[in-house]
């Protein structure tokens, strides 16, 4: 190479290398600079279910400890529709400048197996941000129905293959995951009948139009107190305090049934670093803030373990396995 271009190549490397030093130093302080400002406008919560359930609840819950603390303002725009992926696909596509977040629940760990293709990549597309809360669901029937005990409502259902009607919130929610598993494991037939949103289906159990429903304690709480439903079976693996006179479906004859549904919350991948770590580390805060869990017994609900966001994008792979065994063993479709 001849003298006067090594000369030029020495120079031009050092050149180009100071010259991305800092421009990778001046995109830094950007970040930097607009997580400090942050937020400066309102925040969006997308929830990809119908206006009502517990999702929106938490959500909205969320939106005011964040009022609270960080003085920010937020609102819930409801995108229900295909077990969640509607809203998800749009979150998934939301410009990721810490200003759109959405709320999932188990059926975003289940959709990658039910569906064998999803307008976007549950791990690629979206950052899993924090766990906010563990709702346990209630086995309930309408009171027409002849079966008081969990074992009788088995009774009924083999003595009428695919009769019995259980409602749901739509494909891959947690009541038509969680309904698919209990039927899986003991071996009877039921008829699926999907609404746009779980309010709706429970509208229409409360009306005698369905039999039954495995529901989020939250949703069904008053209806079974008045006596318009009939709890049989709590799903965890231990009973809850929010209806500790209720055994589990594991105690009822369903060994090993365990089904609790987790909240958590997701943003557009390439959200900004500092504001993901930011609102989880917020909503590891509020974990252990008694106002806070206050009003999450208030909704049946339990604070979830307070985890990094390391540790939440593990949880959620960790659910994405699981789930996909399930769908498999259970043979749950979409419908």
């Amino acid at each position: 190479m001849p003298a006067s271009i090594a000369q030029r190549h020495r120079t031009w490397a050092p050149s180009f290398r100071g010259r991305t030093i800092v421009s990778l130093v001046l995109l830094l302080a950007a970040v930097v600079a607009h997580s400090q400002d942050y937020p400066s406008k309102p925040i969006r919560f997308l929830l990809p279910f119908a206006p009502g359930g517990a999702g929106d609840v938490l959500a909205r819950l969320t939106g005011q400890r964040l009022q609270e603390t960080w003085h920010a303002q937020s609102f819930v725009e409801a995108r229900p529709g295909a077990g969640g992926i509607v809203a998800t696909e749009v979150a998934a596509k939301a410009t990721p400048d810490g200003y759109t977040f959405i709320i999932v629940t188990v059926g975003h760990a289940v959709n990658p197996s039910l569906y064998s293709k999803l307008p976007y990549d549950t791990l690629r597309d979206l950052v899993p941000v924090a766990l906010v809360a563990n709702i346990p669901s209630v086995l309930v029937v309408h009171p027409s129905v002849p079966a008081k005990t969990t074992k009788e409502l088995i009774a009924v259902a083999k003595a009428s293959p695919a009769q019995l009607n259980y409602g749901t919130g739509g494909n891959a929610t947690t009541a038509h995951v969680a309904s698919a598993l209990f039927a899986s494991m003991t071996g009877i037939q039921m008829t699926h009948v999907p609404y746009k949103g779980a309010p709706v289906a429970l509208l229409d159990l409360i009306g005698g139009r369905l039999d039954l429903m495995i529901d989020q304690i939250p949703s069904s709480m008053g209806y079974i107190e008045t006596g318009r439903l009939r709890a049989l079976a709590v799903t965890p693996v231990k009973r809850t305090v929010f209806l500790p006179n209720v055994p589990t479906l594991a105690e009822s004859g369903v060994p090993g049934y365990e089904f609790t549904a987790w909240w958590m919350f997701a943003a557009p991948a390439k959200t900004p670093g500092p504001i993901v770590e930011r609102l989880n580390a917020e909503l590891q805060k509020a974990s252990m803030d008694a106002g806070f869990r206050e009003r999450l017994a208030k909704l049946g609900a339990d604070p979830a373990a307070p985890l990094n966001t390391a540790q939440t994008a593990d949880f959620l792979k960790r659910e994405i396995d699981r789930w996909a065994k399930v769908v498999k063993a259970a043979n749950i479709k979409a419908e």
